[in-house]
């Protein structure tokens, strides 16, 4: 076998240019705790999250239907005696996929029709459903929404002594999670979320592209590329790298080592990784599974799918938003499938939440404008399933309502401190430190 040889032009610039251009983990600094070796197989009895933003706020009164409330069908068809699925949003009765059966003393509600594998999972009573989710003060901005989120916090940090600016996956990460895989976002950047603390969690907008392909270092074998900018890293001393710097260097190639072994696992056993669509959020669901099948010791994972600022044209049982919808529920039951696969569904929350709601009324096209209080969903082998928060009256669907979107009588965050303190095992105000105008115990972990 012919030897092989790091290019004679390489230069420190390179190493460093290309170990910047990888996953993103090295140009976060130094690693803190450094690398934990992943197990190579899924850890039992590990506790697990999935956080799932849908980015643009969705149509919840879509995706949890009060198939009963008059009101609903008023304000989402243009005659509410006559459907037409070219000028109406409703979902029909017919249509939804009905939740009715169990729920003792509800009103009626049904799934969208496009949550197949999810209405699966609620019949086995995997899935909690959570009405009026809010928060105080509502802002129909995008932007500061999805920001409130992140933080999880609505007020100033000014105002929560000893609490540094930062998101709350980074908080958990700082007392829970510190190693440099113990929280991850996938394919959605470095999100808020994420930002503040002084852990650097793991950055990747996709597993198969962390490592390390400048030309300038070698050809495309990727496992020579990581062996020689080890070395050349190795023979660099604090004067021309600070230490500091050359660890978190190697540390990122150490780990770009074992995503990539747990990436060939994964594809190599055809009992998983079957069925997810090449799109979001398939592709970085499929990735959260590499990271539990590799054994990495991954607590909290984030991951989005955009697309749901849905002003015109949202569609109803088919359309834009079932599009998003379908794409979801595949998403949701190819992971549980290979969750069931590892033995570890019964460690797993998915949590599906947006920035805020939608109005209740369809506008002039055919969509929905900007609202406040929604439908969040927790769904997994941890959780107890059932319908939660106040129910949706015809009061709060009446034309003469004055904002025309729903009110919040469940505050986001009690929703996310129950999966830390209940199902994680932290403190939820250590996570969560903001007094909040409304807090309510949910009591949905099993």
């Amino acid at each position: 076998m012919c030897k092989r040889h790091l290019n004679k032009n390489v230069s420190r610039r390179d190493i460093l240019k290309y170990s910047l251009a990888g996953a993103g983990i090295a140009a976060l600094g130094p690693l803190g705790l450094g690398i934990r070796e992943a197990a190579g197989v899924p850890l039992a009895n590990h506790k697990r999250v999935l956080s799932i933003f849908g980015y643009g706020g969705y149509d919840g009164l879509n995706l949890l239907v009060p198939t009963d409330n008059s009101n609903y069908y008023d304000l989402r068809m243009v005659d509410s005696n006559n459907y037409n699925p070219n000028t109406d949003i409703a979902i029909q009765p017919n249509d939804a996929l009905d939740l009715t059966p169990g729920q003792t003393g509800e009103s009626s509600y049904g799934l969208h029709p496009s949550f197949t594998r999810v209405k699966g999972l609620w019949d086995d009573g995997q899935v909690a459903i959570f009405r009026k989710v809010g928060y105080p003060n509502a802002n129909l901005s995008h932007f500061i929404s999805q920001d409130v989120h992140s933080w999880g916090v609505r007020g100033d940090f000014e105002n929560i002594p000893g609490v540094d600016p930062s998101g709350w996956i980074a908080r958990y990460a700082d007392s829970y999670a510190q190693t440099s895989t113990g929280a991850a976002a996938l394919g959605i950047g470095r999100a808020l979320d994420f930002v503040g603390g002084s852990t650097n969690p793991l950055i990747s907008s996709r597993l198969q592209n962390f490592d390390y392909s400048d030309s300038s270092i070698s050809d495309g074998d990727h496992m020579h590329r990581l062996e020689a900018a080890k070395a050349v890293l190795a023979s660099y001393s604090g004067d021309t790298i600070s230490t500091e710097a050359k660890d978190a260097l190697d540390q990122g190639y150490t780990l770009a080592d074992q995503i990539q072994t747990a990436l060939a696992d994964f594809n190599n056993d055809a009992t998983v990784g079957n069925g997810y669509a090449n799109n979001s959020p398939g592709r970085y669901m499929r990735d959260a599974a590499v990271l539990i099948h590799g054994g990495f010791d991954t607590e909290v994972m984030m991951t989005g799918i955009g697309g749901w600022d849905t002003h015109g044209n949202q569609g109803g049982p088919t359309g834009n938003q079932s599009n998003l919808i379908s794409r979801l529920d595949s998403a949701i039951g190819t992971f549980k499938d290979d969750c069931e696969t590892m033995g570890v569904w019964n460690d797993m929350v998915i949590l599906i939440s947006t920035e805020f709601g939608r109005r209740t009324k369809m506008n002039g096209s055919t969509g929905t404008d900007h609202g406040h209080g929604n439908t969040f969903f927790a769904i997994g082998g941890g959780v107890q399933g059932g319908l939660y928060g106040d129910e949706i009256t015809e009061a709060d669907l009446a034309d003469t309502q004055a904002t025309r979107w729903l009110g919040y009588t469940t505050d986001y965050r009690d929703i996310f401190k129950e999966v830390v303190s209940s199902h994680l095992g932290g403190a939820a105000n250590t996570v969560f430190p903001e007094p909040q105008d409304i807090d309510t115990p949910l009591s949905f972990i099993a």
